[in-house]
């Protein structure tokens, strides 16, 4: 493990890719891994790219990953993608996609399956964004599986999130209601050459109008992502997002929040594999859950005497 470290400070892409399936894994070595990055991280740009199935997110992200590149930033690609009910792993229909990215030494392009997460994301999304900071990665672009208005578990990782939605959709008060609007720092329109693009810019400045306590007021970008237009306007979007985070002083309240939810995180994670284990080898939590399985104590109160055998 040390050696595989040792590689990835060294800025070995392959050291990178076993760590980050390490993570995915839910290796025992996953806190050892993030004691030993994580005072390398920090200086990452987090973008989330989310909204509904349909919407054009991976071509979007794509366009958005060659902005960046031509500006000189190294990016770093997370693409969400749905999980098979066979295997478990991705479908990995975004790689198919960005296939140019393997060849810029300056992009890590990475499909993680949701693996029956809510939310839109991967479960071990965060270490991985870490995991991608560490390595050095300016940019780091994160694509949400698509699954509407659940997915707004991407405020707690994007610094900036993009909600993409298209014409078409029928009720786009529907479609972008309930948490996903809410999430919004920049809102994208694409595909806007289709019929309907005034009628869903209208809906989304009407939702921005019911906005409360922000200082932040989203802008609303027009794009025809597979021709590249609007592609800049949503790179100048993003940048002036980021700004905003750095100059009001957003970004290291953020910042302050995230490692106390990191230190949480951890705790609540050893805390699961130290269960884990006393359910396996303590001869009386073991006795207490066989009473519990012939029906003859009731579970919550087998789960009290539990904790306080583990407590006492």
């Amino acid at each position: 493990m040390e050696n595989l470290i040792e590689r990835f400070l060294q800025k070995d892409r392959i050291a990178l890719s076993k760590l980050i399936t390490l993570a995915e894994d839910d290796s025992p070595r996953l806190l050892d891994i993030m004691k030993a990055v994580y005072p390398l991280t920090g200086k990452a740009y987090v973008i989330g790219v989310t909204g509904p199935p349909g919407a054009g997110k991976s071509t979007l992200v794509d366009k958005l990953i060659r902005s960046y590149r031509s500006n000189g930033y190294t990016v770093g690609v997370i693409c969400v993608d749905p999980s098979s009910i066979f295997s478990g792993g991705a479908f990995l229909g975004d790689r198919v996609r960005m296939e140019w990215a393997y060849r810029d030494d300056g992009v890590y392009l990475r499909s993680l399956a949701t693996r029956g997460a809510l939310g839109g994301l991967a479960p071990r999304i965060n270490e991985i964004i870490k995991l991608l900071d560490a390595f050095g990665q300016d940019v780091i672009i994160i694509e949400t599986v698509g699954v509407g208005q659940m997915e707004a578990d991407i405020i707690r990782y994007a610094d900036t999130k993009v909600v993409v939605s298209v014409p078409g959709l029928g009720d786009q008060m529907q479609a972008l209601k309930a948490g996903i609007m809410e999430i919004a720092d920049v809102l994208v329109v694409n595909k806007a050459d289709l019929p309907g693009a005034q009628d869903v810019v209208n809906d989304l400045q009407m939702m921005l109008r019911l906005r409360k306590n922000s200082d932040w007021i989203p802008e609303i970008i027009l794009t025809e992502a597979l021709n590249n237009r609007g592609v800049s306007e949503l790179y100048e979007a993003a940048k002036k997002h980021r700004m905003y985070l750095i100059q009001s002083g957003v970004k290291e309240q953020q910042a302050v929040q995230q490692r106390g939810q990191l230190c949480q995180n951890a705790v609540q994670e050893q805390m699961k594999v130290y269960l884990q284990k006393c359910f396996a080898e303590i001869k009386d939590v073991k006795a207490i859950l066989k009473v519990v399985q012939e029906g003859s104590l009731n579970p919550y109160q087998g789960a009290d005497e539990i904790r306080k055998l583990l407590l006492k």
